[in-house]
């Protein structure tokens, strides 16, 4: 049985048709990437498989149970982190965990346990202007854990980064999955991006958006320092490209 799955999803505003007929799966610990051009339906896809849209046909399953329409099953993280300025980062992370009741010191104790695996030991009492770009995502995503360790979806989540901290970001995200056994659903527009963190890659292309192909990377996510330099990874890319100048 595979974690989550998107059973023939078509979403509709109107007389338009954003996307039809996506389906897709996502086996537990597996990182799957979204790859296309904008105006694909990506986000619009994420919208559906969290709940915030329900499509007008199609289903979105999760450990099994049919979770169409509705919200709080699965974590949704955006381009930016959305942090609260006057929140300390302790406060943010733990904002999921407030939410759903738990008091507020209870809350604290239970965000700071992961605060070490997470690389953010000693930021609990930091504000987010005190962070770099890198550590913000980190508390993001922290706070995004928090709401549902079920599955995660990250909208670009590191675009924003420049090109050395977004290097190390990917290297320390990759492990930490590692280390909790993180499901991810990934959109980018970046194709390197998708090659280095990706289990399986899926081409969205189209209006209205439809999945065109899948591509594996088999070689293990462990096993990728400096893959990008490798001729395997060219390959990838190339063949990525043409999915993507002939869609």
């Amino acid at each position: 049985m595979h974690k989550l799955e998107t059973k023939n999803l078509t979403m509709r505003f109107g007389s338009e048709t954003i996307i039809r007929d996506i389906s897709i799966a996502v086996d537990q610990g597996e990182l799957v990437s979204l790859l296309g051009v904008s105006g694909s339906g990506k986000t619009t896809l994420f919208n559906c498989i969290s709940g915030i849209y329900k499509p007008v046909s199609g289903s979105v399953i999760l450990d099994g149970e049919d979770i169409t329409g509705t919200t709080g099953h699965i974590s949704y993280m955006l381009q930016k982190d959305l942090l609260l300025p006057y929140k300390t980062i302790e406060d943010n992370v733990a904002l999921p965990l407030i939410i759903r009741g738990v008091s507020k010191s209870e809350a604290r104790r239970q965000a700071s346990a992961h605060f070490e695996e997470f690389g953010l030991e000693g930021t609990q009492k930091k504000y987010p202007k005190q962070l770099s770009g890198g550590m913000r995502q980190r508390a993001a995503l922290l706070r995004t854990y928090l709401f549902s360790d079920n599955v995660a979806l990250l909208d670009e989540p590191f675009s924003a980064l420049d090109t050395i901290t977004k290097g190390k970001i990917h290297r320390w995200y990759l492990d930490v999955m590692e280390k909790i056994n993180l499901t991810t659903v990934f959109i980018t527009h970046d194709i390197n991006e998708a090659i280095l963190l990706s289990d399986r890659i899926y081409i969205m292309t189209g209006k209205p958006g439809e999945i065109q192909s899948e591509i594996k990377i088999n070689t293990p996510r462990s096993q990728r320092q400096d893959y990008d330099l490798t001729d395997e990874f060219m390959e990838y890319k190339r063949q990525i490209m043409a999915l993507l100048d002939h869609a």
